[in-house]
């Protein structure tokens, strides 16, 4: 049996990156960093804009991956852009997608704008800031989260996800 060379795309996952809050200073000399955003998933590797001079940047940018793996997490990274040497990591953290998934294939075609659809709260080994929700928004499945940043004393990244369908792929 020859197994498939490339995954099947189940759907897309549109991420916007909204903002930073209390992110690290990165370079010592001038007291500022200049962070953008790398997330990764599987091969794919996207990124927003940098925000010069900014431990609270706003992007409300939005980045679009192709999810094959409903298990598998999106690793978010955070960087400091640098001249002259390579860019230094400003904290990571993951993010759970199987809760989007889990959602976008409930029929809500009869839910109200607004429908709460799970809660999940920060415990443990998540990267959790706070209550994420799933909910039923404008017609599309979305989930905001807060993410706080692992290896780093302080940084919280604050986003939010949305499930877009595949024409002809069934959940």
């Amino acid at each position: 049996m020859a197994s498939a060379s490339k995954e099947e795309v189940i759907g897309k996952l549109n991420v916007r990156v909204l903002r930073g809050n209390n992110l690290i200073i990165a370079d010592p000399l001038t007291h500022t960093s200049d962070p953008y955003v790398v997330l990764q998933y599987g091969a794919q590797k996207v990124k927003t804009s940098v925000q010069k001079k900014n431990p609270n940047p706003v992007w409300n940018e939005v980045l679009h991956l192709s999810v094959t793996n409903p298990t598998k997490p999106v690793h978010l990274e955070v960087f400091d852009e640098d001249k002259f040497t390579a860019d230094d990591s400003m904290g990571v953290a993951d993010i759970n997608i199987t809760d989007i998934y889990d959602a976008a294939k409930l029929d809500l075609s009869h839910a109200t704008n607004g429908t709460r659809i799970k809660t999940i709260y920060p415990v443990g080994v998540n990267y959790l800031g706070g209550e994420s929700h799933v909910q039923w928004k404008d017609g599309k499945v979305v989930q905001d989260l807060i993410l706080k940043l692992k290896k780093v004393d302080s940084g919280l990244i604050v986003v939010q996800l949305e499930w877009v369908h595949v024409p002809g792929v069934k959940l």
